[in-house]
């Protein structure tokens, strides 16, 4: 990186702080790049306490301010609002930064590296550059399932529904879910339900469907139904972290996440947490929900220095990989993680990356509080779900 003031390049970056532990797993990164670069660029973050939701919800709030920090993350979760980005040359290609440091691009498969990248070649999004640690599954209380006679977790749908019956019984809270911001934890287990069949295999791969009144789609509500009997009387009033929250003290024995959750979760409690697939031996992946972004408008200096933050990244997420490959150092989580990784023989696409966001965002919380309340039926649900997204077409 040239340096053409005497000063350290300040690169602006905002990153969360997990509500529910008061931890960010980017401190240590941030460290060590200051320390790398020091004297030469520094990374300046204002620390942010929020959810996950709600720093999405930011980053909107930032673009139309004009207040965008240098670097943001989950840059490729909303499909829409990153095409706007594109659109309004908000984010800076990355495609001639890489080029110029073959060592860089030499750190993502190159699979995912084509998933990021834009018809004309160019590539905006910066995702972990092996699939290795975008897999999502089902992670799970040993201790609070030793309870209810399980030594490992089902492996079928109908032994899923089973053990949930007799942690009740025992009276063991079995699932963490939440509702307000995403329903990204029932909806996981809903579409792995799903994606157990043809029809919903055929239909989860779709892009953007014309329509989702479908009999996947009736299952998928059906099992949604059943989730919601066995969790917090107001797990539809709260959001993701108040739910990861409740399953991280113990409350409850069952959740469902990705790799993410088992780096970030506490020490002292991860020796007793295990990690399986969904039944049917399903995992989704999904490596664009792992991307970040340099943002435009801010002088070369800075940008580079930002292109650098993102490199740096790659690196050390590589050196992790490897590390995650050859099974050394892992704690008991880790290695249960990379086995079903191994092991597993479904992969399912990651429904928030091809239905409309403000289906998943804007009409589930409307409507969905209303259907598992009872006070909607599965028919008029769906009907209201293509009206929505008959608007929302539309308006595009």
């Amino acid at each position: 990186m040239e340096k053409k003031s005497e000063e350290p390049v300040k690169i602006p970056v905002v990153f969360r702080v997990d509500p529910a532990t008061n931890v960010s797993n980017n401190l240590e990164f941030v460290e060590e790049f200051n320390a790398l670069y020091e004297g030469r660029c520094v990374v300046e973050v204002e620390w942010l306490t929020e959810s996950t939701a709600g720093y999405r919800e930011r980053l909107k709030q930032w673009n139309v301010l004009d207040e965008m920090p240098a670097v943001i993350t989950d840059a490729g979760f909303d499909y829409d609002f990153y095409r706007l980005l594109v659109e309004e040359r908000r984010l800076v290609d990355l495609r001639p930064y890489m080029e110029k440091s073959p060592e860089w691009e030499a750190t993502f498969r190159k699979e995912i590296l084509e998933e990021c990248q834009e018809e004309d070649g160019a590539i905006y999004l910066s995702p972990l550059g092996s699939s290795i640690q975008s897999y999502a599954g089902i992670i799970y209380n040993k201790e609070l399932l030793a309870q209810a006679g399980y030594e490992k977790f089902p492996e079928t749908w109908e032994g899923f529904f089973d053990c949930l019956e007799k942690l009740k019984a025992q009276g063991i809270m079995p699932l963490s879910l939440h509702g307000s911001g995403s329903y990204w934890v029932p909806m996981l287990f809903a579409t792995s339900y799903i994606y157990g069949t043809e029809e919903g295999t055929v239909f989860l791969k779709e892009d953007f469907s014309r329509s989702y009144n479908n009999e996947s789609m009736y299952e998928l509500l059906e099992v949604l139904t059943t989730l919601f009997e066995y969790t917090f009387e107001d797990a539809v009033e709260i959001e993701y972290d108040k739910a990861a929250e409740r399953f991280q003290k113990g409350e409850a024995a069952i959740f469902a996440n990705g790799y993410w959750m088992v780096e970030e979760m506490p020490d002292e409690i991860k020796e007793q947490m295990g990690f399986a697939p969904f039944p049917g031996n399903i995992l989704m992946n999904s490596p664009r929900m792992s991307a970040w972004a340099v943002t435009a408008g801010y002088d070369e200096e800075v940008t580079q220095g930002a292109v650098k933050l993102l490199e740096y990244r790659s690196q050390r997420e590589r050196e992790n990989t490897q590390r995650l490959y050859a099974k050394e150092d892992l704690n008991s989580l880790q290695e249960e993680y990379v086995e079903a990784v191994e092991q597993s023989e479904r992969v399912m696409p990651n429904y928030q990356m091809k239905w409309e966001q403000e289906i998943q965002t804007d009409f589930f919380n409307e409507y969905l509080p209303i259907y598992l309340k009872g006070e909607m039926s599965k028919e008029d649900f769906l009907a209201e779900m293509d009206k929505r997204l008959e608007v929302i077409r539309k308006e595009k």
